[in-house]
């Protein structure tokens, strides 16, 4: 199965966007409102050190800070994050637009993709693992190298077609 995919950028950004999810969206979904809590419990043992029970306090001053540190550290690690994927979006989405098609080439042996006058072979035993979400076949390589083709792009029938060759390939 070949195809030749047009370059959209309005599909690319919802695919990093997916992408993104995929990766951080049950980290801090579980972080999200843990904080709330931990102000709290920060403030009840300030309130207790204050009023010189101090055992209290600090055993109350302990919890609150085992959540609120996992909490800053994934906020602040995750909005590193993704300022590091919308400045590599962006320069994707440069590099992809001057060459607007992009060659998607499935083989019993491999995968092959062309874009940019550059040819690559991926071997399905380079592969780790494949998923479909919200019609975006994502195939990730050994290497956490992420590769997604969107229903959107191929067609449905298309797609079924091809996530069923992966399914059997992955």
């Amino acid at each position: 199965m070949r195809f030749q995919l047009k370059f959209d950028v309005s599909i690319y950004n919802n695919q990093m966007d997916l992408l993104f999810d995929l990766a951080w969206k049950r980290k801090t979904e579980y972080y999200k409102n843990s904080h709330y809590f931990g102000f709290t419990l920060l403030v009840v043992s300030a309130f207790l050190i204050f009023e010189r029970q101090l055992f209290f306090g600090f055993t109350v001053l302990i919890p609150s800070l085992s959540i609120l540190i996992p909490y800053f550290y994934y906020y602040f690690r995750t909005k590193s994050l993704y300022k590091k994927l919308e400045s590599a979006k962006s320069l994707e989405i440069e590099t992809l637009k001057t060459e607007n098609l992009v060659c998607w080439e499935f083989t019993e042996l491999c995968l092959v993709m062309e874009s940019e006058g550059k040819r690559r072979k991926l071997n399905w035993e380079d592969f780790a693992t494949h998923l479909v979400k919200e019609n975006n076949l994502f195939m990730f390589t050994r290497e956490n190298e992420p590769l997604i083709l969107g229903e959107v792009e191929v067609g449905k029938d298309n797609f079924k077609m091809i996530v069923d060759f992966v399914s059997t390939k992955i």
